[in-house]
Formats: C-alpha cells, sequence, structure tokens
C-alpha cells in the first residue's frame, strides 16, 4: 500500500519537512554520484553518518544517532524515495500541529529512538529515515486518527482511517521482525520501525494529555470521548430497571391536550464546536454520576443548540432512554423517539430543526426503534 495523500489541509507551510526532504534527497544524490566518480568520498561520507549500534560509538560519535536517518541505500532509488513519500504525507500534517521548530526536534528525536530500539534486538549498522519516518507516521495516528488516507492498493486507490493504516504497517513490520529472528536474516530494520511508531504514538499522546499540545476534534482523546459515549448510550439502552418496564400494564401516563410537555426545551443559538464537546461531556457526566433529569436536559438542550451535529441524534437517543428508564416519563421519551423515527424537523416541545437530514439505519436508529418497541408494551394515554 502506497499513501498519496490525506484528507486533512494544512495551514502552515511545511517548511520543516519540506528541508528535510531536501537534505535527505541531496545527501542520496551526492553519495550516489560520488560512488561513480569519488568512490573514497562517498566511502568517506558513509564512515561519518552510519550509526554502529554499540556502547562505544554511543560515547565516541553520538551524531551518528541522527546522522544515519539522512543516508540511503545508494545502488536504487526506492529506498529514499519510499521514505520521502511517507514523511511529505504524513509530516505535513504533523508540523501543521507542531510547528516547523517542534516538528524539526521530534523528527530528530524519532530517529534516536528508532536507532536505540534497534540496538536492542539487532547490533547491525544502520541507515535510513525509515525509523524517523514510522515516528512521523506514529504521531500522525494520534493527531489525526481519522484522517482519510487515500492508498493505492494493487491497482485502485482506496481511503483508509489513518489509525487503521498505520496498525497496518506495524502488523507488516512485526510480521517482518518475527520472520527475520527465525531465520536469522537481515537488511531491513523492522524493529527501527516498531519503536518509532511507539515513540511518535506515545509522545503525541502524552502532549495532549498534558495538554501542552492543544486538543482538536481530530486528536485520539476526542476518539476516545466518542468511545465513551457511544459506550454510555449502550450501557443506558441495556438498562432495564425502570419501574414501567418491571410492571407496564399499570403504568398509565396522561396529559392534558395543548399543554405543553415539561421540559421542554427553547431552541436558543448553536454552540461552537468547543461549546457542543462542553456540552456534551457535561451531559455524560451528569449520566455518570446519577443526575438522569440533568443529563436528559443537558442532551436536549445540545440536541437544540447543534441540530446538524453528528451527536445529535445520539444524544436525543439518549435522552428518550433517561426519560425512559429513570425518570418514569415514557411519553417524552415517545415523544422525542417519534420525531426522530419520522424525520419530523421539529422534536416535541420547541424543539427545531433536529432533523433535517436522512436518517441511516445505523445504530441509533436500531435502538430508537427497539426503545419505541419496548415502549409500546407499556399502556400509554
Amino acid at each position: 500500500m502506497i499513501p498519496l495523500g490525506i484528507d486533512r489541509d494544512t495551514q502552515k507551510t511545511p517548511i520543516a519537512t519540506i528541508a528535510i526532504v531536501v537534505v535527505n534527497i541531496v545527501v542520496f544524490l551526492v553519495v550516489s554520484l560520488g560512488l561513480q566518480s569519488d568512490s573514497a568520498g562517498a566511502a568517506a561520507i558513509r564512515n561519518f553518518g552510519v550509526f554502529h549500534p554499540g556502547t562505544m560509538t554511543v560515547l565516541t560519535h553520538p551524531w551518528t544517532l541522527v546522522t544515519y536517518a539522512f543516508l540511503h541505500d545508494s545502488s536504487g532509488l526506492s529506498h529514499v524515495a519510499f521514505n520521502m513519500l511517507f514523511l511529505w504525507i504524513f509530516g505535513r500534517a504533523v508540523e501543521d500541529r507542531l510547528g516547523s521548530l517542534w516538528f524539526t526536534l521530534f523528527y530528530l528525536a524519532g530517529a534516536v529512538a528508532a536507532a536505540l530500539g534497534q540496538w536492542l534486538v539487532d547490533a547491525a549498522p544502520m541507515i535510513g529515515a525509515s525509523g524517523a519516518v514510522a515516528a512521523t507516521t506514529g504521531a500522525f495516528a494520534a493527531l489525526c486518527p481519522r484522517a482519510r488516507v487515500r492508498v493505492l492498493f494493487f491497482f485502485s486507490i482506496i481511503e483508509i482511517p489513518g489509525i487503521v493504516l498505520v496498525l497496518i504497517f506495524a502488523g507488516i513490520d512485526l510480521l517482518g521482525q518475527i520472520g527475520a529472528t527465525i531465520s536469522s536474516t537481515g537488511g531491513i530494520a523492522y524493529s527501527a520501525h516498531l519503536f518509532g511508531y511507539l515513540f511518535g504514538i506515545i509522545t503525541m499522546v502524552a502532549l495532549l494529555g498534558l495538554r501542552i499540545l492543544k486538543r482538536t476534534e481530530f486528536d485520539a482523546f476526542f476518539l476516545m470521548k466518542q468511545w465513551h459515549r457511544r459506550r454510555v448510550m449502550r450501557d443506558a439502552m441495556n438498562h432495564h430497571d425502570s419501574p414501567w418496564m418491571r410492571d407496564a400494564a399499570r403504568v398509565t401516563v396522561t396529559t392534558e391536550p395543548g399543554k405543553p410537555i415539561p421540559n421542554a426545551v427553547v431552541a436558543r443559538a448553536p454552540l461552537s464546536d468547543a461549546d457542543a464537546k462542553r456540552a456534551l461531556d457535561d451531559a455524560t457526566g451528569r449520566w455518570s454520576r446519577g443526575d438522569s433529569a440533568g443529563a436528559a436536559s443537558a442532551w436536549e438542550r445540545f440536541a437544540a443548540r447543534c441540530p446538524a451535529h453528528k451527536e445529535a441524534r445520539g444524544a436525543l437517543l439518549l435522552a428518550a432512554v433517561a426519560h425512559a428508564r429513570r425518570l418514569s416519563a415514557p411519553s417524552r421519551a415517545r415523544e422525542i423517539l417519534h420525531a426522530l423515527m419520522s424525520r419530523d424537523p421539529a422534536v416535541a416541545g420547541n424543539m427545531s430543526e433536529v432533523a433535517g437530514r436522512e436518517l441511516e439505519d445505523d445504530e441509533v436508529s436500531a435502538q430508537a426503534r427497539r426503545l419505541l418497541g419496548e415502549l409500546d408494551g407499556a399502556t400509554l394515554a
């Protein structure tokens, strides 16, 4: 699989990425030409830059922990070409988040981490940028796990989420390392790749976790929050301890004609992306603490103010679950669910513009139908 591009537009000129690519290509051309006209000069460059794993080398030639990453196999173009292609595809997005200076330092640190990791497994001399590029690719997976990467797969172009693509590459390298260990053959520093991936992912997760690097709606932490919300929804849908479920035949709910349903939510100005995330986190936190009424109200407010948000329908479903299973208000739950399932643009009360797009037969729709089926077992008036 050969990456061709990503669906993320960068905001800054990738100065560091361009500089690293240019330096690698220039060094490659100098060494390659040297092999034809000045073999001694080319050999001197290689001797100066190649990393020879060992304590004495690290102590006496510490620069080789970095310089090896700017040398490539001079017998063909594939080694340098693929490394620079991967760096160009993924490095720009990482540099856009870190800035040119910090990306340069991260890239060099990734080269060091990959070299030390390979040293733990195999003490053979090393050249090539693949370890540092793997660190960059791992950083991309942590910063943009849901980004779609266009890859050439055999004779077709497909799109794969960034984190999935990195897992595939890491799996290939792991299998390669196992095979090399069993057969006692070398040639490719698989361990350098693996340690590079780990370094990139761990470093970015640490920076995001400590909030040294600003979090966004594209990074791994946001993805984990989404997983947590889906888990809360699944747990809520699988919870069957409400009074009306225990004795549905005796549950009767009446409302006066024309009287507004309590807790109706008045639509206000749409929330910003940051406020929308905080609203969802607040609702989830209330639910986790047992504040079912507060969680239901928060989910409904969120859906009212962010009707086009991708989490709006899930929030409404959770509000319906709270009304049905925790608050003994199945009529309110039915009203919300019918609005979801009937493509009604206004959910009960004054919740306008909630369902203005086509509903897919996804998990939300399936769970909504299931809950409606359960509610149909209760006697409602």
